[in-house]
């Protein structure tokens, strides 16, 4: 495990522990401020076996070391804290700039009081009032963590590979996760990370960056537009109502789901992913993919692209009624989804059949309107029909997995997506997911 060392009160060179490489590289630099500090007069230590921080005189900067376990609330002026003890409540100087070094071994609950600064180490729980608009970077350690980051300044988070809890402000955060980690968002914006374990996230009224490598990510857009980029998933992701969503799957499956007007949503890989358009103007781009896709229409008007696999483009009685144009539909190899029509509905479809400037164009029941670019006939050997529940086909975080065609059976811990008539979505409601999310295995 690394170390570094920083000077203490009384001659003393006190050494700290962390988890991680990064976090010990952070520190070092840190602390090697402290300690240039000490040695030139302009900070002055104090320790807590000495007493409470004592009063500073004009212009200096104070450095408190807490060893014992207990609460300390550090004077103005006191921008360094050095933490060893086995449990430590501190809150803050409220300077600007503060250094906050804890042992890994620490359990520390820092509150800030104002200011901005640095958190390295220890098992956390760091809270940082809505008043406060200063930035932060807060760096946790490998166990559960919980950041409360709810001020207006542009805040910095790295979180360790344990179980981890972000609630977030008005800021425009950035955020780097490796474990299981509950992103609360609230109206700023947030640019995340993701290089490992399982992600949730609640975007509410925030838009969302989010770039995943090796992670799982369930993600709720709430009222923001968002952009997504996977990575080996599963992945399961609602865009924002605000439109404009940009949502690519990455290696492994997903479920991407449009929020409103204008998203543009990408199947990649050869894992089965789900497109499901939202109301608006969408596009739904299969063109990269060579896995079983399937393709969700909707009321809106939907520019859809198959790729290479055997997709499956769906359309769903009552909630479809719009306008798609399909280009890559192959005939034998494709299937166009019926869901919920009557039994005749593939008959009067095939009836319907109109073909002009190479494009062949059927009418539902309920007005929807589809035309197949380069094709000249449809059979009734491209039509199934199933009923009325679409399913995600992911499983996200959890067990949940899907057909060769993305119809999803979600389990506890599945994503099975219930149409899109307000009803369920994303299967099981979000506290059920954050327990699926931190289960022991």
């Amino acid at each position: 495990m690394p170390s570094v060392t920083v000077a203490g009160a009384n001659n003393q060179t006190v050494t700290l522990n962390f988890d991680s490489q990064s976090n010990a590289a952070l520190a070092n630099q840190l602390a090697s401020v402290l300690t240039a500090g000490v040695q030139n007069g302009s900070i002055l230590p104090a320790v807590d076996t000495d007493g409470p921080p004592p009063p500073l005189p004009s212009g200096k900067t104070g450095e408190f070391i807490q060893t014992l376990s207990g609460t300390t609330s550090l004077p103005a002026g006191y921008n360094a804290y050095v933490d060893t003890a086995p449990n430590a409540i501190v809150f803050g100087s409220g300077g600007d700039n503060e250094s906050i070094l804890a042992d890994s071994s620490s359990n520390l609950d820092f509150f800030a009081t104002g200011g901005s600064g640095t958190v390295v180490g220890g098992d956390s729980r760091i809270f940082i009032p809505a008043t406060d608009n200063g930035d932060w970077s807060i760096n946790t350690g490998n166990g559960s963590n919980q950041v409360f980051a709810l001020g207006g300044g542009n805040d910095t988070i790295t979180t360790g590979t344990g179980n981890n809890h972000l609630v977030l402000g008005s800021g425009q955060d950035l955020i780097q996760t490796s474990g299981n980690t509950i992103i609360t968002a609230s109206t700023g914006s947030e640019t995340v990370s993701a290089f490992g374990g399982k992600d949730l996230i609640d975007g509410n009224a925030s838009d969302l960056f989010f770039v995943s490598q090796n992670a799982s990510a369930t993600i709720f857009g709430g009222t923001g537009s968002d952009t997504f980029f996977g990575g080996s998933g599963p992945d399961y992701v609602q865009g924002g109502t605000g439109g404009k969503n940009f949502l690519v799957g990455g290696s492994g499956a997903a479920t991407l789901i449009g929020g409103g007007n204008g998203d543009q949503l990408f199947a990649t890989g050869d894992k089965a992913q789900a497109l499901h358009a939202g109301a608006g103007n969408e596009t739904l781009f299969g063109g990269f993919a060579s896995g079983a896709d399937t393709f969700f229409g909707s009321g809106g008007t939907t520019a859809i692209t198959g790729g290479s696999g055997n997709d499956t483009f769906v359309f769903t009685n009552g909630q479809a009624g719009g306008t798609a144009s399909i280009q890559g539909f192959l005939s034998g190899q494709d299937l166009i989804d019926l869901q919920g029509y009557a039994k005749n509905e593939v008959a009067q479809a095939l009836k319907s059949q109109t073909v002009a400037n190479g494009a062949d164009t059927i009418t539902l029941s309920d007005n929807t309107t589809i035309t197949f670019a380069g094709v000249s006939s449809l059979s009734a050997a491209d039509f199934i029909t199933s009923g009325g529940t679409v399913g995600g086909g992911v499983g996200g975080i959890g067990d949940g997995d899907g057909d060769d065609n993305g119809h999803g059976h979600g389990d506890d811990g599945g994503h099975g997506h219930h149409g899109r008539d307000g009803g369920s979505s994303g299967g099981d409601d979000q506290s059920h997911l954050r327990d699926a999310m931190f289960k022991h295995d």
